[in-house]
């Protein structure tokens, strides 16, 4: 038996739990050398430390147990190996890509809000923004559980059609009688996005009048009296609707909403 290493001997050599090795033996990627049929103790010989170490190297590429079961049930076949590894290297080129996606939506949202800071929440400045693309649904009453209901099906359908969970609510709401009036819901899905609905409108490139604000959604009305009341006190020309957008909500503990938004409408 001087040959041989009890489980728990093995596991301590490679750094392996006990439960471990048993799994692979489980799942069919390192049987024992040798069973007493007696005890039923497990025993290991030294070219098991090969098979640890191809399963270990199989891992640390991402590969799942399956996989590694075929190549250590293969090891003399390179071509079946080289298969192996072909595939796992698309799987990763996918993961990088998925995960570049992800980074480039964690830094818009980042620097979006750190424009928000760097301009001052409340404070009114005039911002240039490029031509935009928005979907435009026509739901007008967006305070009621309909809306919400409604709004709720239109980023499913965003979701399910352009694989998007991130994109941006708007709203086209024109100013009248000290009153603000929601006129249509948009989503913008963003840049690098193939618009081919029939609902798209554009966004003209230029100045906007604009104000970032951190409040409740309900409360955005107060902030319209604001930023008119600095366009006619500074006579300044604009063009169309104004353009409400949400950055980004959140819910506290508390269980209180609050949403970072922007209000701006194009100046002549």
């Amino acid at each position: 038996m001087g040959k041989y290493l009890s489980i728990g001997q093995m596991g301590k050599l490679n750094n392996l739990s006990v439960q471990t090795l048993r799994h692979y033996e489980k799942v069919g990627i390192l049987n024992p050398s040798y069973i007493n049929e007696e005890t039923g103790y497990r025993y290991y010989s030294m070219k098991d430390f090969n098979t640890i170490d191809l399963i270990k190297q199989c891992k640390a590429m991402g590969l799942s147990l399956e996989e590694i079961k075929e190549v250590t049930n293969n090891y003399t076949s390179l071509e079946s190996i080289v298969e192996i590894l072909g595939n796992q290297k698309k799987l990763i080129a996918e993961k990088i890509k998925e995960l570049e996606t992800i980074r480039n939506k964690v830094e818009s949202l980042e620097n979006k809000i750190n424009f928000s800071l760097n301009q001052g929440i409340n404070n009114i400045f005039i911002k240039y923004n490029e031509e935009r693309k928005f979907i435009q649904y026509n739901f007008k009453d967006r305070f009621s559980d309909e809306f919400e209901i409604n709004l709720r099906k239109i980023l499913l359908e965003v979701e399910r059609d352009y694989e998007n969970i991130n994109a941006e609510i708007a709203f086209s709401v024109s100013y009248e009688n000290n009153k603000a009036e929601c006129k249509n819901v948009m989503i913008n899905l963003g840049e690098n996005v193939d618009y081919e609905d029939e609902k798209i409108i554009t966004m003209d490139e230029g100045n906007y009048l604009t104000m970032y604000f951190d409040d409740t959604y309900r409360d955005s009305g107060k902030y319209y009296t604001r930023i008119v009341d600095y366009i006619n006190k500074n006579k300044i020309k604009t063009t169309g609707d104004f353009t409400e957008i949400y950055i980004m909500t959140r819910v506290g503990s508390d269980g209180k909403e609050k949403s970072l938004g922007q209000i701006e409408i194009k100046i002549c």
